[in-house]
């Protein structure tokens, strides 16, 4: 489980895949959870500096998988 926190807003997104996109003709990028766009950044070359750029607007939260949630069932 991912969790997304706006660090401005306070809104909340949570999902299981967090996707960047970067158009290499304009420099946006774009970050998309469970095929969601959650964000746009102008002015990056590549995943990094989207992530780096995601990583100021928003906390990143990530929780393991647990393991063990087969066996309890």
């Amino acid at each position: 489980m991912i969790t997304l926190e706006n660090i401005s807003t306070g809104e909340v997104f949570e999902g299981q895949e967090i996707e960047y996109f970067v158009d290499d003709e304009t420099l946006i990028g774009e970050v998309y959870l469970d095929g969601d766009l959650i964000y746009q950044a102008l002015d990056v070359m590549n995943d990094n500096q989207l992530d780096h750029a995601l990583k100021t607007e928003f906390k990143v939260l990530e929780e393991a998988s647990d393991i063990f949630s087969d066996f309890n069932e």
